[in-house]
């Protein structure tokens, strides 16, 4: 398993396509997810990796679930 930068970026690619897939903004994300547009924009930024806790609130709202999220992830880390 890759960590450091390369968890990053494909933590941002990821959840960037599915909030854009999912035609949302990220003030819209934050809304529907009950977390800060800040913590969203900086995870799409590669600042900060999303706790556990944050995949579960956020993916209701992207219609997927967090297990499914964490699966992109992983793929996008295969690349």
């Amino acid at each position: 398993m890759k960590y450091g930068a390369e968890l990053l970026e494909a933590t941002s690619i990821t959840l960037r396509r599915l909030r854009e897939g999912a035609e949302l903004s990220q003030e819209e994300l934050a809304a529907n997810s009950g977390i800060t547009r800040s913590m969203i924009d900086k995870v799409e930024r590669r600042e900060r990796l999303p706790s556990l806790d944050i995949l579960i609130k956020i993916a209701p709202a992207l219609k997927k679930s967090a297990s499914e999220i964490v699966f992109l992830i992983e793929e996008q880390l295969n690349k």
